[in-house]
């Protein structure tokens, strides 16, 4: 199962933007609650590498972290 899918079904909420050659700005968590952690990445493979990082360590007691 992909890293997105994982992170959707635990409920941790993610930001992912674009911008052609200026690589990924993500955000871990959201608008209405704040983000606990935010990033740029180069590819696509480093987003999720980091997004999985970051939420194990914010969201210890997740069921992502846990490896559900």
């Amino acid at each position: 199962m992909s890293i997105m899918q994982r992170l959707y079904d635990s409920e941790i909420n993610v930001a992912v933007s674009s911008f052609w050659d200026d690589g990924f700005y993500v955000k871990l968590g959201d608008e209405m609650n704040g983000y606990r952690a935010e990033g740029r990445c180069q590819t696509w493979a480093d987003v999720e590498e980091w997004l999985e990082g970051m939420a194990r360590i914010h969201y210890p007691d997740s069921a992502f972290a846990r490896g559900g």
